[in-house]
């Protein structure tokens, strides 16, 4: 809603006690925040104490095991290492149930600036009537200041880790959400957000922190004051407006899809992190869509489709088989690469007609040093990538 003259004065009143390093202007609005997180806060008991008639169907639960979710992120074509974890435990969880709801994804990773501990804080299932606003008193992330300045941001969570795509285009999907909607738009209570890539850019040199969380076309960073009822209003939902009864949060965009162009086999590295941006009330999130991170091949414009194959066994023996089936008779052309990226096999095949063939790996591989490769096989319309241990 917009700022009435009386919350002006309120918030300026807060001045003169309570001041934040580096957000002068920020105090301001505290005290209003305060009296509405108090407000929410008695008519969320209120509602809990008279009816059990609306039970949250979507779940957050709390998850520290790292390494399990960030692999089931994991669709195809990417490798991940050295998981990495910073902030409050209860930032970090897995989410189920998205189908009930109208967040447009089902299950997955989440992270948030406050707690997915339900004795501190709402679930995030709970109706928008609740209220997520939680203090965890974590730092917040420098990277993320730098996307707000002159603001400070506080309670980050920070998910991070290593990766080797096997295509040249990776991928994933993703929402992100908020309490801090519709009220503070246009504020500095901008909580923030951003997938930070380093590692080869194809286009030449490297990728030094390039958030890849932006918008279609204009490429703007996705963030509160640039996705609302107002702004690219095309690309966000009005919890609040609509009365929601399945996620707390007062606003959440649509199903956004971070993409960036890499080199296949490169090693990158990424790191996913949020954090309230002016002080450290009213929370926000970032949804993860399970197992929509993944790297394919572009050819031209357009991504190859799958071409079905499978090596068997693998880690391979000098026995293993590389099986696929042709739609049509042609070319078939077989690429090894290394862990660093370098070709090390090319091999060109010719079948008379379409049908199911195999090719011998493993023998193929036999004098290789032990290690990680990827394998790629490709006809004029298809495509696969198939990581092996030997």
């Amino acid at each position: 809603m917009p700022f009435t003259s009386f919350g002006i004065s309120a918030k300026l009143s807060y001045l003169t006690f309570f001041i934040k390093p580096n957000i002068f202007q920020a105090k301001t609005f505290c005290l209003y925040k305060k009296h509405l997180a108090m407000r929410r806060f008695y008519t969320f008991l209120l509602l809990s104490l008279l009816s059990n008639a609306v039970k949250a169907q979507f779940y957050v639960t709390p998850d520290t095991n790292f390494v399990q979710i960030v692999n089931n992120f994991v669709l195809s074509g990417v490798t991940v290492a050295n998981v990495q974890f910073t902030g409050d435990t209860n930032t970090l969880g897995t989410f189920t149930g998205g189908n009930l709801t109208n967040l447009g994804l089902n299950d997955g990773i989440a992270l948030t600036t406050g707690s997915f501990d339900t004795v501190v804080n709402p679930g995030v299932g709970s109706p928008v009537g609740s209220f997520a606003n939680f203090y965890n008193y974590f730092p917040g992330d420098s990277l993320l200041n730098t996307l707000i300045a002159p603001w400070t941001t506080y309670d980050a969570a920070n998910l991070e880790f290593d990766l080797s795509p096997a295509g040249n285009v990776l991928e994933f999907q993703y929402v992100f959400a908020s309490e801090e909607y519709p009220e503070y738009v246009g504020s500095s209570f901008n909580d923030v957000f951003g997938f930070f890539i380093n590692g080869p850019d194809p286009a030449g040199g490297s990728y030094q922190n390039y958030n890849i969380a932006r918008l279609p076309v204009s490429m703007l960073p996705v963030a509160i004051n640039n996705v609302n009822d107002t702004t690219n209003s095309a690309y966000f939902i009005d919890n609040q407006a609509i009365g929601g009864q399945t996620i707390v949060y007062d606003g959440f965009t649509t199903v956004f899809t971070a993409q960036v162009n890499v080199i296949p086999a490169a090693t990158y590295h990424l790191k996913m992190t949020i954090a309230d941006a002016g002080d450290g009330a009213f929370d926000s999130g970032i949804f993860l869509k399970a197992q929509s991170m993944k790297s394919y091949l572009v050819t031209s414009t357009n991504e190859t489709a799958s071409l079905p194959s499978e090596i068997y066994p693998n880690p391979i023996n000098p026995n293993s088989l590389m099986k696929f089936k042709l739609n049509q008779a042609g070319e078939v052309t077989v690429c090894i690469t290394d862990r660093a990226g370098r070709l090390i096999h090319n091999s060109v095949f010719h079948y008379g007609q379409a049908g199911g063939y195999s090719i011998n790996i493993g023998k193929m591989m036999n004098n290789y040093p032990q290690g990680i490769y990827f394998v790629n096989i490709r006809t004029v319309d298809e495509s696969s990538f198939i990581k092996v241990i030997k």
